[in-house]
């Protein structure tokens, strides 16, 4: 059986999660692509690094999204794209943008909610109006009139 790609949002409880969420006055903490085989494409601050990760064992405060209007072919092109991002830096700076207000300079790095707005936009699937992909929090991300909360994979 093929599985449609998801969008996962986290809820994390680490001090860093909890710094996201407050600051971005959310309930998300982290963004990430899930691929059919259940594997995930994220930005990751540990190694500081756009990386493909095994499946998840823990859902307990993972939600997963499917994006309406998103067929076979935009997935196949957003996740291309992302898998070319695999070992591009991570994005502190622009993570440091939503404390200080800075505006982000176009650069190759990535922080995670920005990789999975960029991955969907690529394939021209706009999840928001208006609004750049460096100025997406997970949070953010989540007020897409797009994403359909479904059932992961497992």
């Amino acid at each position: 059986m093929t599985h449609t790609p998801k969008i996962l949002l986290f809820k994390g409880n680490s001090l860093i999660s909890k710094l996201i969420r407050w600051q971005t006055n959310g309930n998300y903490s982290h963004a990430a692509i899930q691929l059919p085989n259940g594997r995930i494409i994220e930005a990751w601050h540990k190694p500081a690094k756009v990386r493909l990760r095994g499946p998840l064992q823990d859902w307990s405060n993972v939600e997963a999204f499917d994006v309406h209007g998103m067929t076979a072919e935009h997935w196949e092109q957003a996740i291309a794209w992302a898998e070319k991002q695999i070992g591009k830096k991570y994005d502190f700076g622009g993570v440091f943008r939503f404390v200080t207000r800075w505006r982000k300079q176009q650069d190759e790095k990535w922080f995670c909610s920005e990789l999975v707005y960029q991955a969907v936009l690529e394939a021209g699937v706009p999840l928001l109006a208006r609004v750049s992909s460096s100025q997406v929090s997970p949070t953010v991300l989540s007020f897409s009139p797009l994403l359909r909360q479904s059932e992961p994979i497992k």
